[in-house]
């Protein structure tokens, strides 16, 4: 049977996914480094022998990108992973993204509190060094990208107004959906510059059309319910009639939600 595993990585507190299969396992999202990136493979690893007795294939996806969630492919690559699937505009905008987001994170910009010179030291100097062959995702409105885990059906849906192109991860059998950035409980850069709130709205109405989600994995947080994600529809909604009619200024951060709420290291959902 299969597990369903949510692992918070630092810095930035990120939450990475584990889904262990009988025939495949898979990652969702890298982590911020290569550290994370050991974490990840070793824990796909251990969960997969306790479980099934075996270490199978594993593959990775990455839902957007911002540097804390795919920084850490190259080093899963080379640990074993065989083959990392992202959307069509990641592909296309990887080694850009990887030269930019890595100038940003040795500036000082974007890191979160957990951010340290250790992790710093990391990262390579050379951002090509970031840049992983993709498998990528057709953003066609309709299309569905798959994978067989074995006793577990896996899709992956390109939607958008987070940013470029997000990828959310629906596990229909297990009643799962991670969802990237485009959901975040806490207190994320929910309305930032690259966010279009129409695009965006559409995309949690999408989310919530997959009827049998209850579980929906943010990209920073603890997992929320059907209930939350419609309340974010609805903030966001308004946000963006409120913009259209000039009443207000697009904020940085604008989120329901509790930023209170610890982030749990590790986490069985299923």
């Amino acid at each position: 049977m299969v597990s369903v595993h949510v692992i918070s990585l630092d810095p930035a507190g990120v939450s990475c996914g584990l889904v262990i299969g009988e025939e495949r396992c898979l990652i969702v999202d890298a982590g911020p480094g290569p550290a994370a990136a050991r974490h990840l493979i070793d824990r796909v690893a251990a969960l997969s022998e306790h479980e099934h007795g075996i270490v199978p294939p594993v593959d990775l996806v990455l839902t957007h990108d911002h540097w804390d969630h795919f920084f850490g492919a190259a080093a899963l690559l080379a640990a074993g992973v065989e083959t990392v699937h992202a959307s069509s505009s990641f592909s296309a905008d990887q080694e850009a993204t990887a030269w930019i987001a890595l100038d940003e994170v040795r500036s000082g910009e974007d890191l979160g509190d957990g951010a340290s010179a250790r992790w710093l030291a990391q990262l390579p100097e050379d951002p090509g060094a970031l840049v992983v062959p993709v498998s990528p995702v057709d953003e066609t409105p309709g299309d569905v990208g798959s994978l067989d885990l074995g006793d577990c059906a896996v899709e992956f849906h390109v939607l958008g107004g987070h940013s470029t192109a997000d990828l959310v991860v629906r596990l229909p059998e297990a009643g799962i959906v991670f969802a990237g950035d485009l959901i975040e409980e806490g207190a994320p850069p929910q309305a930032g510059p690259d966010a279009a709130l129409s695009h965006w709205a559409d995309s949690l109405r999408t989310l919530l059309s997959f009827t049998e989600a209850e579980v929906f994995v943010p990209g920073h947080g603890v997992p929320v319910d059907r209930a939350f994600v419609r309340r974010q529809l609805e903030d966001i909604d308004g946000l963006r009639m409120r913009q259209d009619e000039g009443d207000v200024a697009l904020p940085t951060r604008a989120v329901p939600g509790s930023p209170d709420r610890s982030i749990p290291r590790e986490v069985r959902l299923f």
